[in-house]
């Protein structure tokens, strides 16, 4: 029978690891606004609180991860991953009871950590549920629900404050989590991914020096993470641009709406297209190469809109271009996921996808700061010219590195 982006939801096991995502990703994403509302409005503070706050999320991920990823090989990657959720309930728990940012920045941080705890968890069981075969499928329909949560959530948050505060979406939050930590109950029990019996004196640092050797000596492996770390660098030199991008474009709040969404649904279009049509699984850097050829030119694009008024004012033609450019970023996404569950030993996935995480982690803490700086020096407009001419050279190396090496194209389908 013919395979479809849909074919791995056949599969009990990993039907119920789906379904435990949907629930526990929606509850990643909720509190987005509720905690910016919290801080700003509720308490009445202002940049800096802020500030500390986007540290505290972003910190564990460098500082936790890929240490405590090393108990995700060493045990049940199913024990572990209940373990950080049912703690993330508790975490909820403290934000409805947090009186002052100075209790609300440790669990935030908790929070984060455990979220850098459970992501390598997760990798680790998905490798056990899912066949090779499969896993170019899954991962697209893992990248579906990330996308998808990631547009839902905050909208789903902003409703609720709306009509409620920031507790109600915390409250709710809890649920989520709640709902999906009883939905991992029925996931089938797994082993440890790694035997250490042999060597129980082995430390964390060698343990995380192993991940990091075997990531940065797979060419595959490698070429994607850096295809991936430097986007998001770029990415986010930009990303706080998008509300002032908008009303250059000559749009208004209503435009902004639209646009956003429409980045959110082409992510999740975008997914499911990568999902059904597989054939890059036979050269997956070649695929991302081109993917950051297409998101650079569409950046150019946009920047000819706030420089030479390009399309001012085109409400419909900007949608469309912000939803090629969702559905382009998640062809990026999809063969990554899938060469870190294809090309890593299992004995070695949580290390790996940590490592990998905290990479993206570099780039997320250190681009915001220089892209406002740009953004003063240089304005708006050439700052989606340099994030654009990058982005088109570094999809222009990717693939003359690839093509350089033809090991790159043919391995992952081996």
């Amino acid at each position: 029978m013919k395979r479809h982006v849909f074919s791995p939801l056949s599969n009990r096991s990993y039907r119920t690891f789906f379904f435990s995502q949907v629930f526990t990703d929606l509850g990643n994403w909720l509190d987005l606004l509720a905690l910016g509302a919290l801080i700003t409005f509720t308490w009445k503070l202002g940049l800096e609180a802020n500030s500390a706050a986007v540290i505290a999320m972003g910190a564990p991920f460098l500082l936790i991860g890929p240490f405590a990823s090393v108990w995700v090989d060493r045990l049940s990657s199913r024990m572990v991953l209940l373990h950080s959720t049912f703690l993330r309930i508790l975490v909820i728990i403290g934000f409805l009871l947090a009186e002052n940012l100075y209790m609300l920045l440790p669990l935030i941080f908790l929070k984060s950590a455990l979220a850098s705890i459970s992501e390598p968890a997760r990798q680790s069981l998905l490798r056990h549920l899912v066949p090779t075969e499969e896993m170019a499928e899954a991962s697209a329909l893992g990248q579906m629900v990330s996308n998808g949560m990631k547009m839902i959530g905050p909208a789903i948050g902003g409703l609720l404050l709306t009509f409620s505060s920031p507790a109600a979406v915390f409250a709710v939050e809890g649920v989520l989590y709640l709902i999906g930590w009883v939905i991992m109950l029925a996931l089938p029990r797994v082993q440890a991914a790694a035997d250490y019996s042999r060597d129980e004196k082995q430390g964390f640092v060698r343990d995380v020096a192993e991940g990091v050797r075997f990531l940065f000596g797979n060419p595959l492996i490698r070429s994607a993470v850096m295809i991936v770390g430097l986007s998001m660098f770029i990415i986010f030199l930009y990303d706080g641009f998008l509300p002032p991008l908008v009303q250059a474009l000559g749009m208004d709040t209503l435009g902004y709406g639209l646009v956003t969404g429409a980045v959110g649904a082409g992510s999740v279009l975008g997914a499911l297209l990568t999902g059904q049509f597989t054939q890059w699984r036979n050269w997956p850097i070649l695929f991302m190469a081109v993917g950051r050829i297409v998101s650079g030119l569409l950046l150019l694009v946009a920047a000819a809109g706030v420089l030479y008024g390009f399309a001012h004012g085109n409400t419909a033609l900007w949608v469309v271009i912000f939803a090629v450019t969702g559905a382009v970023g998640v062809g990026m996404t999809v063969p990554y996921a899938y060469l870190l569950q294809t090309q890593t030993p299992k004995e070695l996935i949580g290390r790996v996808s940590a490592v990998a995480m905290a990479v993206q982690g570099i780039a997320i803490f250190t681009a915001p700061s220089l892209g406002a700086i740009l953004g003063k020096w240089l304005g708006l407009g050439w700052v989606f010219v340099l994030a654009g001419g990058f982005t088109v050279l570094l999809g222009a190396a990717s693939m003359w590195r690839a093509q350089e090496k033809k090991s790159l194209t043919s391995s992952a389908s081996m």
